[in-house]
């Protein structure tokens, strides 16, 4: 079944720092036409089309759907780590174009935390290192890096293993610290692109009973994944196909 995205929500308009309201809840991402085209010898390869996607304050949204029907492209527009062809974006009430790239790095830096499949750990860098690289970069103070650190660490149940190298570490264990690093910044949301693609089942709930847990404690969840077992743990499922949002499915109330 085709799935139209329903566009019947309640705009607040005014100042462009203003957040739209969605039945009385705050837009956090709102996507409008959303296109994108990628262009190799003179090739077009249209990866999205059309896309139209709102997400809430604490909301919980898989994004599913075959290899190359365009997941990780929309997840890269959502973390400002790509610009999109065609259409608007607004994050946090924001529009997106307006922004020049110290806005968009300072953003991805203080505003969106992001779990790869690959982990993205550094090797030479310790547990506790790699978790705290992000927020020397931000400029946070010793003293409260080390606290946010342990914090997370604790939450990941990695602060055992704060001395060790990722190479150290099994797998699940080296996404649990990329969680740690993601969620050490304090994001308004977390970005995850297939975090289960390289566990094995068990470790693969272990990073998802994670996710429900910190989407309980109110962190807004954007997760591609191809797996139907992970999805579940969604409160919104959008199904991509040839670049296109074909399918649309909720589970409960988003909190």
């Amino acid at each position: 079944m085709i799935a139209t995205t329903s566009w019947s929500t309640e705009t607040h308009l005014g100042s462009d720092n203003r957040e739209p309201m969605i039945n009385g809840t705050a837009s956090l991402l709102r996507l409008e036409g959303i296109t994108k085209v990628f262009l190799t010898d003179e090739i077009e390869t249209h990866a999205l089309s059309g896309i139209h996607l709102e997400v809430t304050k604490g909301e919980f949204l898989a994004i599913s759907g075959p290899s190359g029907c365009g997941k990780s492209t929309l997840l890269a527009i959502l973390g400002l780590l790509d610009s999109p062809t065609e259409g608007r974006y607004r994050l946090n009430g924001r529009e997106v174009a307006n922004l020049d790239l110290e806005e968009r790095a300072r953003i991805r830096n203080r505003e969106v935390g992001f779990i790869f499949q690959s982990f993205n750990l550094i090797g030479d860098l310790s547990v506790f290192e790699n978790v705290e690289l992000p927020l020397i970069y931000r400029g946070v103070k010793p003293a409260e890096r080390k606290s946010r650190v342990m914090d997370t660490l604790e939450e990941v149940q990695m602060s055992h293993r704060k001395k060790h190298l990722p190479s150290q570490l099994s797998g699940g264990q080296q996404q649990r610290v990329a969680v740690a690093r993601a969620l050490a910044g304090d994001p308004e949301i977390l970005l995850a692109d297939e975090p289960t693609g390289n566990l094995d089942s068990k470790n693969g709930e272990i990073v998802m009973e994670l996710l429900r847990k910190l989407n309980e404690e109110g962190t807004t969840i954007c997760m591609v994944t191809h797996d139907e077992r992970y999805t579940r743990s969604a409160r919104r499922i959008v199904q991509l196909f040839d670049g296109k949002i074909v399918d649309e499915t909720t589970h409960g109330e988003t909190p």
